[in-house]
């Protein structure tokens, strides 16, 4: 068998005669010889075509578009679940935390005197801990942070160790003091974190207290007057 491609010649009548030629595929088979003739049965092969264009109707149109619209209709509904900010998502409340009853806790099992500061009307605690010296040493530091008015951090540490291992404990390693501050008649020396945060580091004789964070330096000398207005708690 083998294919091949015929051209057939085909009359038309009407007042003029007229002939046109068209071209089929076929499919030939040889069936054998006859007196000397070799004979042959020839399929002509029906294929599709593509109508062209002139011939498309509405009910064409229709089907080609109809995908179509379908996929916009898919993707009005995905888009009408979302909604573009250009100016970034709007920051929601920050998490509760309870840094009054996490320090009275903390009280009952530290052995240094422990200070809750007053600033539940302007500040909001947001997370604490309580940890051990980053060298392995027995000292014991617990802190608490919170989210200022304006959305900055500051974090509130005690510690029973050195001023030095407080400053580690923050930075991850020992630094110098960069200046002082004085607050309500206490020096508090202002060290600098390598992420260029300042951290504010003064002695009470039975206790080391830390603050470190973005807040702005008036937030931060409020907030040391507020740790020395407390009483402590053990």
């Amino acid at each position: 068998m083998a294919s091949r491609t015929a051209q057939v010649i085909v009359a038309e009548s009407g007042p003029q005669m007229s002939t046109r030629s068209l071209e089929f595929p076929i499919s030939v088979f040889a069936i054998g010889r006859r007196s000397g003739v070799r004979q042959f049965f020839v399929i002509l092969v029906r294929v599709p075509a593509d109508k062209p264009r002139i011939l498309q109707d509405n009910r064409d149109m229709l089907f080609t578009m109809l995908p179509l619209v379908v996929i916009i209709l898919l993707l009005a509904a995905v888009a009408g679940q979302c909604s573009f900010n250009p100016g970034g998502p709007e920051p929601g409340p920050p998490p509760q935390f309870n840094a009054e009853l996490a320090l009275e806790y903390d009280a009952t099992v530290v052995d240094f005197p422990i200070r809750v500061p007053d600033v539940s009307d302007e500040w909001t605690a947001n997370s604490g801990m309580r940890g051990e010296s980053e060298d392995g040493g027995p000292g014991i530091v617990t802190w608490v942070g919170y989210v200022t008015d304006d959305s900055l951090y500051l974090r509130y540490s005690q510690a029973d160790m050195s001023e030095e291992e407080l400053v580690g404990y923050h930075t991850g390693d020992p630094a110098a003091p960069e200046g002082s501050d004085a607050v309500g008649g206490t020096d508090w020396r202002i060290y600098r974190a390598a992420n260029g945060e300042p951290i504010w580091v003064t002695d009470l004789g039975d206790v080391r207290i830390g603050m470190t964070g973005s807040a702005t330096r008036a937030q931060f000398t409020d907030m040391a007057s507020k740790i020395l207005e407390a009483e402590p708690l053990s």
